[in-house]
């Protein structure tokens, strides 16, 4: 797994340096393109004295010549109405905020403003609201055009109107209108008066519902719900353990009743050793918690309680529920009820059949924890490419 990385990285590594030096800029040895505006190159140069040093040059643009400067200043000032309009259709009928712009973008053209009122509009092309009338607003604009000591003058007359609002701006307007003058006549009291009427329409003020208590409401029934599909899935997941660890103990149970009942001694005899066995080591701290003897303790309880051995038998295997030991319940009630012989001989081969159970159950759980080591594998598999890309693009000259 680990190699085919390796070589997947180090074939891209080469790649992206081999092609870094022919993407670069530098043609020549000495000659670096210029650009519409300035930017800054990451170059190595070499001495013989002090060998290779890291050298960030700065590309300035190509000076134009006058001819070059005055070409350019015409046609910028031919396009400067539709730079400035912004969302307006003409300067005839200015609604919106003009865009006086301060460079044209793309060119070393700056622009300086000038105009002759300063009432309804600022000098950054926005719109003083409040001085606004229905008739409309005269405005001249004077722009100063400058590229590299060429100059050209644009003038434009504007006409400014207030912009049209909707019925919703309009009434929100007027609301700030009413509060507004709410607050100059309460000003000097101690509570300040909300108005009563805004234009005609009478109004009426209550607080605002605090919503708190319904995200708090809301947050409580999810962490609940939370809560309980946790529970719910770390219940599942203990049930799984346990049926996992009961099926890995039925070979050594089955194979202790066969040593046990081979030596003479009778199934219930043989179960109580197995018990009594499991509760020393216990209280000796010698093994853990096991399910299935644990279950077969309550049973040695319901027979010393007075259950049938059958029953106590019957009951065993219904509370452990997997089917090997529902098997070997049906053969141990089997022998009790019928008298049969040969059972030893019977549970000898459940005894080789358990263990084939068990390699499988291990070869199991084996590629579980494989597919598991999945995701880390191909989080190691994204460091590896970010160790060897990100020294690669650093390298590269854009």
């Amino acid at each position: 797994m680990i190699l085919p990385v390796v070589i997947i990285g180090l074939c891209l590594s080469l790649y992206l340096y081999a092609g870094s030096g022919r993407n670069g800029l530098l043609t020549e040895d000495y000659f670096l393109p210029r650009k519409e505006t300035a930017y800054q190159y990451e170059l190595n140069m070499y001495t013989e004295e002090n060998g290779k040093e890291n050298i960030s040059v700065t590309v300035e643009p190509r000076e134009l010549t006058e001819e070059e400067s005055r070409k350019l200043l015409r046609q910028a000032a031919s396009e400067m109405e539709g730079l400035i309009l912004g969302e307006n259709d003409s300067l005839e009928e200015v609604r919106s905020d003009l865009n006086l712009v301060q460079a044209i973008e793309g060119t070393p053209i700056t622009v300086e403003w000038q105009l002759d009122n300063y009432e309804v509009l600022n000098l950054d092309g926005s719109l003083r609201l409040e001085n606004l009338t229905a008739q409309g607003s005269l405005t001249n604009l004077t722009a100063r055009l400058v590229c590299e000591g060429e100059e050209e003058i644009y003038q434009a007359a504007v006409r400014v109107y207030p912009p049209v609002l909707s019925e919703e701006e309009k009434w929100k307007q007027d609301i700030d209108k009413a509060i507004s003058e709410a607050q100059e006549e309460s000003s000097r009291q101690e509570l300040k008066k909300l108005p009563e009427k805004i234009g005609m329409i009478a109004v009426g003020w209550e607080e605002t519902a605090s919503h708190t208590g319904g995200a708090v409401l809301v947050l409580t029934l999810l962490t609940v719900t939370a809560v309980y599909v946790g529970k719910d899935r770390e219940l599942e997941k203990q049930l799984r353990e346990r049926e996992q660890q009961m099926q890995r103990d039925y070979a050594g149970v089955v194979s202790k009743l066969v040593l046990l009942m081979g030596a003479g001694a009778a199934v219930r005899s043989a179960w109580e050793m197995i018990v009594k066995d499991y509760q020393k080591k216990r209280e000796k701290g010698q093994i853990k918690y096991r399910y299935v003897y644990e279950e077969m303790s309550l049973a040695c309880y319901e027979m010393q309680n007075g259950v049938s051995e059958v029953r106590a038998y019957e009951n065993f295997g219904i509370r452990c529920r997997l089917p090997c030991y529902l098997k070997l319940t049906a053969l141990l009630e089997q022998n009790l009820r019928k008298g049969g012989k040969g059972l030893s001989e019977i549970l000898k081969a459940e005894v080789t059949e358990a263990f084939e159970q068990r390699k499988e159950c291990a070869l199991s759980q084996g590629e579980e924890a494989s597919t598991r080591l999945l995701f880390p594998l191909v989080m190691m598999l994204g460091v590896v490419m970010l160790l060897i890309l990100v020294p690669a693009g650093m390298s590269m000259q854009i």
